[in-house]
């Protein structure tokens, strides 16, 4: 047996303390709460937006719940406790009572009402800490306890009330934060998409864009994450493994995509993955303390990120993935304590995070990869009823906060009618009032030059985007050419030798009348009879009739023309429809 010895002093005293630390940490968040107050305070105050008292709201939505974190912390020591006087402010100095509320105003949508901010603050502190066991107990990161109890109750009357966007984001910007916009977007986006919306890479990295107080600048969370390291207030693994496995796993599915490092930074600076990383996965109390065990954190933060982010309705993903890992942190330091002695312990592990790492990242890569045989994801059709020409669409597209059902109607090609059946959204009234249905119906034919409405872009976006998705099914799903239900035979007749067929193809404008000609079994001549369609013109211009004569027997080598796709191509499968009406009836 081996004997333990244990050694007396000296010791060296470490210069570091808890109390110590916690003013590092208040440090390190002043650069952040200043900024918050900037961008949605003076700001909004120097466009117009809001008046003087109004410009400090920023501070009071911070401030409130930290006053009450620190007054239900006062109020649990003094009845449940039962401290007085000295015993009750020695409790405070060591219970560092502010911080749930001070982290969960900065991770709270700004148009939270003040009610509900303070109800999770209660939450944050009383659930998230004290019942625990208050300070150092506690297995869950309160902020992130208040947070979900917010989110999950209140999501409706937030996003309601305006959810991530201050006053000047709101009338100006109107756009969903980064990562809401991404869910909402075909596929997995495209840099004109996700990040060109808000400007460029540099806002995302200062952090002009839409979200939290506390989470929006990836610079100041770098500064902060400087400055906590160079203290030792954090150990720098497990923000540094977090954010790496993030940009490793969203590099690796942008590269199947076809997308450059942008996608990765895009994925990194969005949400509140710096801030998280940063300030609420280090938090002592929750957080492994062994070396190995924070490596493994960290990897198994930024895969939870990752799947919860593509894989789940819940695009941000930090908070769910942080609490997951909370309660996993006694098995990853046990491994990570005997680690220490034989790293052989920790190689299983190991081995797990980088095999979901290469495994995840390529399942999400080749499933969100750009098909253009796929459709909108966000897209649905329940029901397509056709009676001679109309055509009655029931569909559903992804909104702003859930789905939006619509009948759409179609008469010989045009939309007649748009009735939006069900919808959830927060500023729907602005659609009503700006008129956009109606809209959407005029620029039918046009709706890439319809702007959407500011105030509700992602559901006026998400409108415009159903239309198209039906008009695209209208006019260019069915046209597969086993499917002749938009092609009708409406007479042929044999005349000198020549059989002549006069037939009728759906197209963009509504119905596309020729006269085809055959001759000894060969296309004669196209004469179009009757046409709607916008650009028409252009077919002429081309000289596509022409082509297809040439290449009758090749048809499906000859390509459409740009900027009349849906024309061309029914054209070209009004003739293919009419070869083979040929062929059935007289024989190759």
């Amino acid at each position: 047996m081996k004997d333990f010895h244990l050694n007396i002093g000296p010791f060296k005293k470490h210069n570091n303390s808890t109390n110590k630390n916690m003013v590092h940490l208040l440090i390190a968040l002043l650069p952040i709460i200043l900024f918050s107050f900037y961008k949605n305070g003076i700001i909004p105050y120097n466009k117009g937006y809001i008046n003087f008292v109004e410009m400090f709201n920023p501070l009071l939505f911070i401030l409130i719940p930290t006053i009450t974190s620190f007054l239900i912390e006062v109020l649990y020591a003094l009845f449940f406790l039962k401290k007085k006087k000295d015993g009750l402010k020695k409790y405070l100095s060591s219970s560092f009572s502010i911080f749930p509320g001070l982290f969960l105003g900065l991770i709270l949508p700004i148009n939270t009402p003040i009610s509900i901010v303070i109800f999770g603050a209660f939450m944050a502190t009383f659930v998230g800490k004290l019942l625990f066991g208050g300070f150092g107990n506690n297995i869950f990161n309160p902020a992130l306890i208040g947070r979900l109890f917010i989110i999950s109750s209140y999501a409706v009357v937030i996003s309601k009330n305006g959810g991530y966007l201050n006053q000047y984001e709101l009338d100006t910007l109107s756009l969903a934060t980064p990562l809401s916009n991404a869910s909402l977007v075909s596929g997995i986006g495209t840099y004109e998409t996700l990040v060109l919306p808000y400007g460029s890479l540099w806002n995302f990295f200062i952090g002009m864009i839409p979200g939290s107080l506390g989470e929006v600048s990836a610079l100041l969370c770098i500064v902060g994450f400087i400055y906590l390291t160079i203290t030792k207030v954090i150990k720098w693994k497990i923000p540094t493994m977090y954010i790496l496995t993030v940009f490793l796993m969203t590099y690796m599915i942008g590269s199947i995509n076809g997308l450059g490092i942008w996608y990765p930074l895009f994925q990194i600076f969005s949400g509140g993955l710096m801030f998280g990383a940063v300030f609420m996965a280090t938090d002592p109390v929750t957080s492994p303390t062994t070396p190995i065990g924070q490596v493994l954190y960290g990897l198994f933060l930024g895969i939870l990120t990752v799947v919860f982010r593509y894989l789940t309705p819940f695009p941000e993903g930090v908070l769910t993935s942080i609490l997951t890992m909370n309660m996993m942190v006694f098995i990853i330091d046990r491994i990570g304590a005997k680690a220490r002695f034989s790293f052989k312990k920790a190689i299983i592990p190991f081995l797990i995070a980088w095999f979901l790492i290469i495994v995840v990242s390529g399942f999400i890569g080749n499933s969100f990869k750009a098909d253009s045989t796929v459709k909108d994801s966000n897209f649905n059709i329940i029901s397509k009823e056709i009676i001679e020409n109309n055509t009655n669409y029931v569909v559903t597209q992804k909104g702003y906060s859930g789905l939006l059902k619509g009948n759409i109607i179609i008469d010989n090609g045009k939309i007649v009618s748009i009735e939006i059946i069900e919808q959830n959204e927060s500023f729907y009234q602005k659609i009503v009032d700006e008129k956009y249905i109606e809209k959407l119906v005029s620029y039918q034919k046009n709706l890439n030059n319809l702007d959407t409405v500011s105030g509700a872009t992602v559901t006026s976006r998400a409108l415009k985007q159903m239309i198209i998705n039906v008009l695209n099914d209208y006019n260019g799903t069915d046209f597969k050419e086993d499917n002749n239900s938009n092609f009708q035979v409406m007479s042929s007749k044999e005349e000198n030798g020549k059989i002549i067929y006069e037939v009728r193809q759906q197209s963009f404008g509504g119905n596309l009348d020729l006269k085809i000609t055959f001759e000894n079994a060969i296309i004669e001549s196209i004469t179009v009879i009757e046409q709607s369609d916008s650009y028409f013109n252009l077919i002429i211009d081309n000289n596509y009739i022409q082509k297809l004569i040439e290449n009758q027997q090749r048809l499906d080598n000859v390509d459409s023309i740009s900027g009349a796709t849906i024309s061309s191509d029914s054209l070209r499968k009004a003739v293919i429809n009419t070869k083979k009406e040929y062929d059935k009836t007289y024989g190759k």
